[in-house]
């Protein structure tokens, strides 16, 4: 089986000079872009906004989940 080219690459990351709470208040704010964004979607009946929505949301569940594996102790003791 052929390895995914994308899969090492992660697509949304924040810089590694970007203080971590800077970079979840951005990530707030993309949040309620996709709730907007959704929301629109929903109201409108316009079902690529509503996919959009959830693609971006996504996105930024991953990097709050790699902001929070970044600040979180090694359970394992060096």
């Amino acid at each position: 089986m052929p390895k995914d080219p994308i899969a090492p690459n992660p697509l949304f990351t924040a810089a590694p000079d970007i203080p971590t709470q800077q970079a979840k208040e951005q990530a707030s704010k993309l949040m309620e872009c996709a709730r907007y964004l959704n929301h629109t979607g929903v109201m409108l009946g316009d079902h690529r906004m509503v996919v959009a929505s959830y693609h971006l949301n996504m996105m930024v569940r991953v990097l709050l989940n790699q902001l929070e594996d970044e600040q979180s102790p090694s359970p394992w003791p060096c």
